[in-house]
């Protein structure tokens, strides 16, 4: 039988602008860290009195630099082709009227190359990057919520981070589904919309979430992402593009407020910052109920001197 910690607040903390992910995973860490100390020292044989509060379950969101990330199990297995592949340059692409796309070598327009990192979560290679929301819940599963008040099953926990993201992608009209691979897809099944690889040790999780929003995905054809064979792989931005941008008329007339914020822009307004806080209020609705948005305590990220630093804010 488990035993459970009740919680009445949820941390989120956001790194504005691209974050190198090896900053992101020191901070997870850190995060990770906080939560372990303070389990050896509760079930220590001389547990100090009155014990310390436990660290607030936090949600980490950011968007890293161009990186490939293994999963725990293909450490050391990449060949010296394999590599070479996926540190290529990928030069961005420059419409040219009648003649298709050209490559541009200018220093605004120039090459971007991607680190290969490996993680300790499950699943394959998977490529993280700009235009991509990324998230890394670090909470107990023990810990008692109003909407699980014995605490969180890793099984239970894996459907909350696909809803999350399926209500996520609900708030602008898109549909994203479950199918027998696991992450979150367009509704036909065929392309990955979202990439889900989790770690836990002593039931506190890390990692999480991959969400493409504008992510350029010709970086994703240099791998199988996910290992699945004869998938695909999109992103909000391209949903829209099929679709004929008919949900922007739609965000103008139900969200004024957004719509005037991002510059009367569609595609400013499409961005990790507004999507990440959006998942995270979808995330503490699940865990707190319906009503509970206002659990939620926002921190913006920015680093000083090697050191996090964090200010309360309340984007809108």
């Amino acid at each position: 039988m488990w035993q459970v910690t009740p919680i009445i607040h949820l941390r989120h903390i956001h790194l504005p602008g691209i974050t190198p992910f090896a900053i992101a995973q020191s901070i997870q860490q850190n995060l990770v860290s906080q939560f372990l100390t303070h389990k050896a020292l509760v079930s220590s044989p001389s547990p100090p009195s009155p014990l310390p509060p436990s660290p607030y379950p936090t949600v980490l969101t950011f968007t890293p630099t161009p990186v490939y990330t293994t999963g725990r199990r293909e450490h050391d297995t990449l060949t010296p082709s394999q590599i070479s592949l996926l540190k290529a340059p990928l030069y961005p692409q420059k419409p040219q009227t009648g003649k298709g796309i050209q490559r541009s070598k200018t220093p605004e327009h120039g090459p971007q190359y991607a680190e290969i990192e490996p993680t300790l979560r499950g699943g394959q290679t998977t490529f993280h990057g700009p235009g991509q929301l990324v998230v890394y819940p670090v909470i107990d599963l023990r810990t008692s919520f109003p909407q699980f008040p014995k605490g969180i099953s890793v099984r239970c926990y894996v459907h909350l981070l696909e809803s999350v993201t399926i209500a996520t992608l609900d708030r602008w009209w898109m549909k994203g589904v479950r199918t027998e691979n696991p992450g979150v897809w367009e509704e036909g099944g065929e392309k990955k919309i979202a990439a889900l690889g989790v770690h836990l040790r002593r039931s506190i999780s890390s990692y999480g979430v991959g969400l493409n929003i504008q992510t350029d995905l010709r970086w994703f054809e240099r791998i199988v992402a996910c290992g699945l064979v004869g998938k695909g792989v999109t992103s909000m931005w391209a949903m829209e593009e099929a679709r004929g941008f008919s949900g922007e008329d739609k965000f103008k007339t139900e969200r004024p407020d957004l719509w005037e914020l991002h510059a009367e822009s569609y595609k400013n307004a499409m961005c990790p910052d507004l999507v990440g806080l959006q998942w995270v209020e979808e995330f503490a609705k699940r865990v707190y109920g319906v009503q509970e948005e206002a659990k939620v305590r926002r921190q913006i990220g920015a680093l000083k001197d090697g050191e996090l630093q964090l200010s309360d804010h309340l984007p809108r």
